[in-house]
């Protein structure tokens, strides 16, 4: 790892400059037809053309706007595509994605004939699904071909029938992709969680945001356990990095649970104490909305008059899935919200209320490390047990170790916040 202070990740990101995409936007102007062959080199998509005023606060540019759906293509026998009005993320249609429950997935692709420089780029997509609670979508980069490719895949856990953007990270490379001769983008939306039903999604605004100059990596302990404090403290102090401790004001005190005095040691040093509601064995959309704002606004109060009012900007989702109220509502108390996402994310975040975190334990942590390093992404490692009931204290030391042979900077909530 640098020697660069967790602050100067908050320095780098914040210099950066508006993404121009001239030349890329140029080149996805073409004529010509495609055909059901996702390896047939065809003229690039329209739809590149300013998605709207209401677009204008988000980094970077839109590379595909999807007004125009001639040069997008499904792939054979894998569901349909259409343009639908109905409440359009922007511009006057999104591209509207479909698979009847017999379908294994849906998929669709465009080409670009004379490549596209994506160097340098992360990229995200806007997206609102509706019938199920969870869904697979994954952004494939074919540079220049099959065998060269960047995969991109993200666990969406609701809010269903709203609008989120997707800040896609990288979680699998395939060969040596150039990313400076990109020639064909594939889309694909998969069931999650409940192998049956149709597949019913929209998708809007495929844009692309200049990289920082740095990634980072962010370590999230969720639950309020004794053990962040007892052992996973000790072990990052002995690195100077400083995490995300997801409180739940009941279980403060108890046996097993961190104290008053713990947090407050915790926060001494650089953590967040987040705001993480008590939900017990339900989803946090089981609850009518007037108990989730109740649950929301008392586990905000009880950290800001404690003293944490930094990390009470910040939202854990129990047991991750969000419902439309409830995503809703974490917006308007909380200026940043994570849940499983399952991989990396894209920086600079294009939506801060849907930054996606994966198990610190997982088998493919320390590769999506390397990922958030080589791709200038944010990594966010979730934890619960740190010793004896979870990751061992030998393994959790391990991944601190690879972390610190990174290039990355490790931060917290507010530091990304503060970008």
């Amino acid at each position: 790892m640098t020697n660069r202070t967790r602050r100067s990740f908050v320095t780098t990101v914040g210099t950066m400059s508006t993404l121009s995409l001239a030349g890329c936007v140029s080149s996805l102007n073409g004529s010509g037809s495609a055909n059901d062959d996702p390896s047939a080199n065809e003229t690039p998509p329209t739809g590149t053309s300013n998605s709207g005023s209401e677009l204008s606060h988000l980094p970077g540019e839109s590379i595909a706007d999807f007004e125009d759906l001639e040069q997008w293509v499904t792939m054979v026998d894998k569901g349909d595509l259409a343009a639908t009005d109905d409440d359009p993320y922007a511009g006057s249609q999104s591209a509207h994605l479909t698979a009847d429950d017999a379908t294994e997935y849906v998929g669709v692709y465009t080409t670009v004939s004379d490549g596209l420089d994506l160097s340098g780029k992360n990229l995200s997509l806007a997206v609102r699904y509706t019938g199920r609670q969870q869904l697979d979508l994954t952004l494939e980069l074919l540079a220049p071909n099959s065998r060269n490719a960047l995969g991109m895949r993200r666990t969406l856990t609701g809010p269903t029938d709203r609008w989120v953007r997707v800040d896609f990270g990288v979680n699998r490379v395939d060969t040596q992709p150039d990313l400076s001769d990109v020639r064909e983008i594939r889309l694909v939306a998969r069931r999650r969680g409940d192998d049956g039903g149709s597949i019913d999604c929209a998708i809007d605004d495929l844009r692309a945001v200049d990289r920082p100059e740095t990634g980072a990596v962010m370590l999230v302990f969720d639950s309020t356990l004794e053990s962040h404090h007892e052992v996973a403290f000790d072990v990052m102090q002995e690195y100077d990095y400083a995490g995300v401790e997801a409180i739940i004001p009941e279980a403060v005190g108890n046996d097993g649970r961190l104290t008053i005095d713990a947090m407050s040691e915790l926060d001494d040093a650089g953590w967040d104490m987040a705001a993480r509601p008590r939900t017990g064995a339900q989803f946090f959309d089981d609850f009518s909305p007037e108990e989730q704002e109740g649950l929301i606004r008392r586990t905000k109060t009880y950290l800001e008059n404690r003293g944490f009012e930094d990390g009470a900007k910040h939202f854990v989702t129990p047991k991750n899935v969000l419902g439309p109220d409830s995503m809703d509502l974490v917006r308007e108390y909380h200026e940043q919200a994570f849940r499983y996402g399952g991989g990396p994310n894209g920086l600079p975040a294009t939506d801060p209320h849907n930054l996606g975190t994966f198990s610190g334990s997982a088998d493919e942590a320390k590769r999506f490390v390397e990922y958030a390093a080589q791709y200038k992404q944010l990594a966010v490692l979730r934890f619960e047990y740190v010793g004896d009931d979870g990751i061992s204290e030998r393994a959790f030391r391990d991944l601190l170790e690879h972390v610190d042979t990174q290039d990355v900077e490790v931060v917290t909530a507010t530091d990304l916040l503060e970008r």
